[in-house]
């Protein structure tokens, strides 16, 4: 398993495309994923497997740990690269891949998070975040404000 500095940063194995919007930049279109820098990889893994499953149309999501922009997941990287849960039990598959490690996994999906939509009252800007013990995101169009959390 992962420790230190290793197990702080193992989100970066995700990271495809490190080129982030600019401060303010509301063009883009690009979903984000918010999550705190201690997620384990696959607690992450599978929020993004239920951002993809989610938006169909997305091709890449926006990785902000901490709140601080470092790249994107591309859909059909993400599908290559982390081998989708076993049909019979949910377990990931023994074929390897990202995350996989020695291949010694532990039965089930995690279960220490929840993936949260935030999308903006205004404009059809939408967020994803992993913790909702924060603040409500912002919504990058200027004086848009605070997102609300979707039911």
């Amino acid at each position: 398993m992962a420790t230190g500095h290793e197990a702080l940063r193992a989100y970066e194995l995700l990271v495809h495309d490190t080129r982030v919007p600019a401060v303010g930049d509301s063009g883009t279109g690009q979903l984000r994923l918010e999550f705190s820098s201690d997620t384990q990889l696959p607690e992450l893994i599978e929020a993004l497997r239920h951002v993809f499953a989610a938006a169909p149309e997305l091709d890449s999501v926006l990785l902000v740990p901490d709140g601080q922009p470092v790249g994107s997941t591309a859909r059909i990287r993400f599908q290559q690269q982390v081998p989708e849960p076993d049909g019979c039990n949910d377990e990931l598959s023994v074929r390897g891949g990202l995350g996989a490690g020695d291949h010694g996994t532990l039965p089930g999906a995690p279960t220490r998070f929840t993936v949260y939509r935030y999308r903006c009252g205004r404009c059809e800007h939408t967020s994803y975040r992993i913790a909702a013990d924060e603040a409500p995101p912002l919504c990058p169009a200027a004086g848009h404000g605070e997102m609300r959390m979707d039911p």
